[in-house]
């Protein structure tokens, strides 16, 4: 394994299986790639274990940064890629045969982390009680409190706007 050129920002170990069985460890820099990866082998070094060992040695040596948990990322954030001013609440137009409709839809992780959403209409319950229940069924679970006003400024720029285009 050479040393990076570029510093390294992340290093993490991976197991890595085979039906189930432990064959090594795999530590990884940057993500891996060539170069930037070495595994340790179960078999060779006398047990999983010690594979693990010998991979959080070598890091230690190299002076990377300690693995993290997976997940590390705070819960709820806003992503990059978000339309809206707030996480977990989206406005989504839903073509049918005769319209198009504006739904509001909160979406979240239960305790057992499974994804879980919701959908409320603006047709069947107006564009501000829509959002009031979107919120609500997002917050009611744990999720952090949006910021109402700004997203009923979006919604409102969402329905001004119109449909898109079929």
């Amino acid at each position: 394994m050479s040393t990076p050129s570029t510093p390294a920002t992340t290093a993490h170990i991976v197991a890595i299986r085979r039906q189930g069985e432990i064959e090594g460890y795999q530590l990884r820099i940057n993500g891996g790639g060539a170069g930037l990866s070495k595994f340790f082998a179960a078999r060779k070094l006398g047990g999983a274990d010690k594979a693990l060992r010998a991979a959080r040695r070598l890091a230690r040596e190299l002076g990377l940064p300690k693995t993290r948990k997976r997940g590390g990322s705070e819960s709820g954030r806003l992503l990059s890629t978000s339309r809206t001013p707030a996480a977990g609440v989206r406005f989504e137009w839903t073509p049918f045969a005769l319209r198009t409709v504006l739904y509001v839809v909160a979406t979240w992780r239960d305790r057992a982390g499974h994804p879980c959403s919701t959908r409320f209409s603006v047709d069947r319950h107006g564009a501000e009680a829509a959002l009031d229940l979107a919120i609500e069924r997002r917050t009611c679970c744990g999720a952090p409190t949006p910021d109402r006003t700004a997203l009923l400024r979006a919604l409102r720029k969402v329905l001004r706007s119109g449909p898109p285009p079929r």
